[in-house]
């Protein structure tokens, strides 16, 4: 993963270079078309997404939660409950997401828990909200 575009995403825009090379070798990126689901409800979680562009619409039970664009972050709620996906996330245009594997959570919560924090807080404020 390319560091310089780690670094325009809010979560990671304040770390240096050598954070950011760690982060890289924790994530992948991901391409959607329109249309393609990126999270189903009920599903078994997988990955976390911070969006880089494009927008998604979020349902649940067919409706809508919200419509999230760049910058964004899907599914975190997998990192506090890695229980089945409360909400179907679905491509509204062409989407290019960094993806992070919640199985690498840990290894990540380990050696850069600034990072993790910032999901923990993210996912408990959407889980509250």
């Amino acid at each position: 993963m390319d560091v310089d575009r780690l670094a325009k995403l809010p979560l990671f825009g304040e770390l240096d270079y050598h954070d950011l090379a760690h982060v890289a070798a924790w994530v992948t990126e991901r391409r959607f078309a329109e249309g393609d689901v990126l999270i189903e409800e009920g599903g078994l979680p997988t990955d976390v997404f911070l969006l880089e562009s494009g927008t998604v619409d979020v349902t649940h039970e067919e409706r809508l939660i919200a419509s999230l664009g760049p910058g964004d972050i899907v599914g975190e709620i997998a990192l506090l409950d890695p229980q089945r996906r409360t909400a179907t996330v679905t491509a509204t245009s062409a989407v290019r997401a960094v993806a992070l594997n919640v199985e690498d959570f840990a290894s990540m919560d380990s050696e850069m828990p600034e990072i993790t924090k910032q999901l923990r807080e993210i996912a408990e404020r959407r889980r509250e909200g």
